[in-house]
């Protein structure tokens, strides 16, 4: 009921009075007419308006008019709204509490486009369709060169049918793999043997994973040698290379030979393309823009109904903002995030289908680390999926910094890397079902946060974390020009890493959530209590690890020994026993069900002294649980030991090994009436866990 209230009273912030003025946008609207109703007069000078920036240019003459004396919206009709620009969105555009501005879709969807329409294509040989690029300037829109894709590949996108196409490639599907480094960061040797270019090498861009299955980036091609099967890069790799990582190459006209893939050919002005599925296309469009919206310290607008499609970078981008809303949107085949907002507050992201994006969902930043003042920012019952379709790694669904965001009831799945990073302090990720992400990647989170002592405050309750199986190298034999990279590998459900710390996870659902359902990497003063986990794997695994330089200089970076931050975590202000140990931490109240023949479920490499495990249920349905431990203020240390074992050692208190008797059912749990659940004082977890209809 909180939750409800909470959102009840952010979408009342943005409500508009009885009295309001209306503004009517329509694709068969005039900009020359006063765009105060939806019926067109012969004359033209009254009905809608034609353009969103027309509508956009009527309320600034409303506030140089001084006649801005109460809410505006802005009808925008169903139908397609090319973009010539950016629409741009400054303090200008701005409303005021009471005065609010809303854009809002009506009578079917109203689609805000960076696309161009293709026209008088036709198929050719090999089912390979030519489209004219005359009269777009197609090789004035310039691909955007960063720390992770860099190359000489065209500067937009192509989408048949909604559907976006990829770069003509080698090999078709699945990956290549790097046989041996002949440097440690730019020359390397193929396992598979290389296509013959001929004249696409300058212009041919890699895809590679050059050290692990965490990291992947685009580099343009400097030679391939097909007979020594040898490529060089025209630029270095950030992780040295290792014998058996993916690769591939694309934008390569003489690859153009599979369903799905495109290729511009600048020296004839054509686009190329097989049609997905070998059928014939009905709507060919080019993304042009970069990006679709823009606010640039803009307050009190809401953006209702609309669907933003096709740009090369971010859909819709803000900062140093406040009071925006973003409710029922859909945002598709973009290049970049759905949304970005940065130092900005009291943004809310509600109610939103987001998919097919190239860099990940939302990101959000907001409140004030220094003072640990609240950005009150919202991301509320989204459903975001095929995220990360052009970087694979570090482009979550959803990612959040600074201070105070509440992230609930969204649905995030389908994605190839992490879910959701957390960064920053006194975050709520509360009744959100994630799943199936990871699915390229290895050492990931479902959701992940890492690296700073001073991340306190966070709290990951009451969400369903499920079916998760990660991908990753397991065996390179280089003499027989093998690889098998296969899954399940290295996802964690809750990925606490690299001695994070104040974490509170409480209350959650984890069912097969990965190779460690929540990993503790050394980490302080975090709390892991009141969680289901069933598992074939490991439940939960803390580990000790050396402290490095990032950690201290991020506790130089904030005011932590500020009465204000000492207020807040006091135990910021205690000395460390050990800065390589993971301490002050709490599990207590969890039951773990284990479903894996003599599988581990357990490992805990922690000190006795200041840590707590406590009232734990855990259960084997094979009727063998073991334990990896290793005490490390009093040195036992074992391998695959037995829970009684484990409980000899003292560490562990009150803790019960019985059967939960429980069934899970999707988000559901429920207990039989003789459940040992009862002995540890287990709560309820919330039924209400996901999208709210």
């Amino acid at each position: 009921m909180l939750i409800k209230l909470i959102i009840t009273l952010a979408l009342l912030c943005f409500s508009h009075t009885a009295t309001s003025l209306d503004l009517y946008v329509a694709p068969s609207g005039n900009d020359h007419a006063d765009g105060l109703s939806l019926k067109q007069t012969i004359n033209g000078l009254n009905g809608p308006f034609q353009t969103l920036a027309r509508a956009q240019q009527a309320i600034r003459e409303l506030k140089k008019t001084n006649t801005f004396s109460e809410p505006v919206t802005v009808h925008v009709q169903g139908g397609i709204y090319p973009l010539q620009k950016t629409l741009v969105f400054d303090i200008r555009d701005s409303g005021f509490d009471g005065r609010e501005i809303l854009w809002q879709s009506e009578n079917g969807p109203a689609i805000i486009s960076g696309g161009l329409i293709l026209q008088d294509c036709a198929k050719g040989d090999d089912n390979i369709w030519a489209c004219p690029g005359s009269g777009f300037e197609l090789a004035s829109i310039k691909y955007t060169n960063t720390d992770r894709k860099k190359g000489n590949i065209p500067g937009f996108e192509l989408f048949i049918d909604q559907q976006p196409m990829h770069l003509a490639r080698w090999p078709n599907s699945d990956w290549a793999h790097i046989k041996l480094p002949l440097d440690e960061n730019t020359k390397f040797s193929s396992i598979e043997k290389l296509p013959s270019l001929e004249s696409d090498q300058i212009n041919t861009q890699v895809h590679i994973m050059s050290g692990n299955d965490w990291y992947d980036q685009y580099i343009g091609l400097e030679s391939a040698d097909q007979s020594q099967n040898k490529i060089t890069l025209s630029g270095k790799t950030k992780y040295p290379f290792s014998s058996g990582r993916r690769f591939y190459l694309q934008n390569i006209k003489s690859e153009l030979d599979a369903p799905g893939e495109w290729f511009y050919d600048l020296k004839t002005n054509r686009i190329l393309f097989i049609p997905p599925n070998n059928t014939k296309p009905n709507e060919i469009i080019i993304s042009t823009l970069h990006s679709l919206i823009a606010i640039k310290g803009a307050n009190h607008i809401s953006f209702r109904g609309l669907t933003f499609r096709y740009c090369t970078g971010i859909a819709i981008n803000a900062d140093k903002s406040s009071n925006l809303l973003f409710d029922h949107i859909e945002i598709s085949n973009v290049g970049g995030r759905a949304i970005e907002t940065k130092n900005s507050s009291y943004i809310n992201i509600s109610n939103s289908h987001i998919y097919n994006t190239g860099e990940g969902g939302i990101l959000v930043t907001g409140g004030d680390r220094n003072t640990l003042q609240s950005g009150k920012n919202l991301i509320f019952n989204n459903h975001i999926h095929d995220f990360g379709r052009v970087l694979l790694t570090f482009t979550a669904a959803i990612e959040v910094f600074g201070v105070g965001s509440n992230i609930s009831h969204n649905l995030v799945e389908q994605g190839p890397g992490t879910g959701v990073f957390i960064n920053g302090n006194d975050h709520l990720f509360e009744k959100n079902e994630v799943h199936h992400v990871c699915e390229q990647e290895s050492d990931c989170g479902a959701i992940y946060s890492g690296r700073d002592w001073t991340y306190r405050g966070n709290v990951v309750r009451y969400n369903s974390i499920h079916d998760l199986f990660g991908y990753g190298l397991k065996n390179v034999n280089i003499a027989n020009d093998t690889v098998v990279y296969a899954r399940p590998d290295g996802v964690r459900g809750v990925y606490l890493d690299d001695s994070v710390s104040g974490f509170s996870v409480i209350g959650n659902l984890f069912n097969n959530a990965g190779v460690m359902a929540i990993q503790l990497g050394s980490g302080r003063d975090n709390i892991i209590e009141n969680n289901l986990i069933s598992t074939d794997s490991y439940a939960i695994w803390v580990d000790n690890r050396i402290a490095g330089d990032e950690l201290k200089k991020h506790l130089s970076q904030v005011p932590y020994q500020s009465h204000i931050w000492l207020t807040k975590y006091p135990q910021l202000g205690l000395p460390m026993l050990n800065q390589n140990w993971p301490e002050g931490n709490v599990i207590k109240r969890n039951i773990i069900l284990s479903t894996k023949p003599g599988g581990f479920a357990l490992r805990y490499f922690m000190p006795k002294q200041s840590n707590i495990l406590a009232n734990n249920l855990v259960w084997s349905t094979t009727g063998q649980l073991n334990v990896d431990y290793h005490v490390l203020d009093s040195l036992p240390k074992r391998s695959g030991t037995s829970w009684q074992e484990w409980v000899a050692e003292d560490v562990e208190q009150d803790s019960v090994y019985a059967d939960p008797c429980v069934n899970i059912t999707g988000n559901q749990v429920t207990f039989c009436a003789q459940s040992a659940a009862k002995k540890i004082g287990f709560e309820s977890i919330p039924s209400d866990i996901g999208l709210m209809k």
